[in-house]
């Protein structure tokens, strides 16, 4: 499905490749990439990274879905900076490298939604803002996307386009989530610091390739699985009952935000997308809100097979150059 958006993708664009994963190259760029941390209070601080482009005055500021890191980015931010863009990304609270907020580091955990969003504000204000970009994008991928949707409700004049991945503006459910709902507060101990995870849930335990969800591309989820494994405290499992019911009163918002966007977005929707609700994406087309389905994409589509990637990235840059 596509609605209505400049497709005069380049052709002869080239990005980094999984038949050629250069890690040494890749690592040898992430050298040049300042990591630091942003304190939020007196026990949360955010991670975050930034690459300043020394011949671009326009950057990109990335918001990671749930159990991502920045580090989990490397790739991606290397082809952003190679469009010619500075590039930024944060690790959003309870996860990643920033402060966990639980007595066990694998749950997944927010005690409000609108927490992950005064961050992300925080985050622009203090580190982004300054800097004094004349162009600013956005990049949001999954939950990431629904906090980026949010936040361009609050602040419609900061990023001149967005492009969101997979957005969580709704999630697959056994069942209705009315239900699930109702079930996630009826069970939800209450625990800030011990809350109970979802039914089912569990610390972190990735699956093998073959019963993944995420992505085709077998190269590029063993690189993201070896990351966690060689830096386990980016590992985070399941959510909690508190999470889940937070994350579906949020969905639903960002949609009605997507919708009323005054900021142009383009939603880029992955075919096969086990994780998200496709359907609530379709809701969201609205004058400023575009959509493009990515075809044989799973949920994490820039880390997906290259002809998938490949496309997805030659839509962000005819996007975003087209709204300079």
């Amino acid at each position: 499905m596509s609605t209505d958006v400049n497709t005069d993708i380049n052709p002869q664009m080239h990005f980094s490749s999984e038949s050629q994963y250069d890690e040494k190259r890749l690592n040898q760029f992430w050298h040049q990439v300042t990591q630091a941390k942003l304190p939020i209070s007196a026990d949360i601080s955010l991670a975050y990274c930034y690459i300043n482009h020394p011949q671009s005055d326009k950057a990109i500021v990335i918001s990671s879905g749930r159990i991502e890191s920045y580090l989990k980015y490397k790739e991606t931010i290397f082809d952003l900076y190679h469009l010619g863009y500075s590039v930024y990304a944060v690790d959003h609270r309870g996860q990643g490298l920033s402060s966990r907020l639980t007595t066990n580091p694998h749950q997944g955990h927010v005690g409000k939604f609108e927490d992950y969003i005064d961050d992300f504000e925080y985050f622009i204000d203090t580190v982004v803002t300054p800097a004094a970009h004349t162009s600013l994008f956005l990049l949001g991928h999954s939950m990431g996307s629904a906090i980026a949707t949010l936040y361009l409700k609050r602040a419609p004049k900061t990023f001149k386009a967005a492009v969101l991945s997979a957005p969580m503006y709704g999630i697959r459910l056994p069942i209705h989530p009315h239900f699930i709902y109702w079930l996630a507060k009826l069970l939800d101990n209450g625990s800030a610091k011990e809350p109970n995870f979802v039914i089912g849930g569990k610390n972190y335990h990735p699956a093998v390739f073959e019963q993944n969800e995420l992505t085709h591309s077998q190269v590029r989820y063993q690189q993201f699985r070896m990351l966690y494994q060689q830096r386990p405290e980016l590992q985070l499992g399941s959510p909690t009952n508190h999470w889940l019911q937070q994350a579906i009163i949020a969905s639903r918002k960002a949609l009605i935000a997507a919708q009323q966007s005054t900021t142009p977005i383009l939603i880029l929707q992955a075919e096969y997308d086990s994780i998200v609700d496709n359907n609530a994406q379709t809701r969201a087309i609205s004058e400023h809100c575009k959509l493009v389905t990515i075809a044989n994409a799973r949920h994490e589509i820039f880390i997906e097979k290259d002809a998938v990637r490949d496309e997805a990235l030659s839509r962000l840059d005819a996007f975003f150059s087209s709204h300079y």
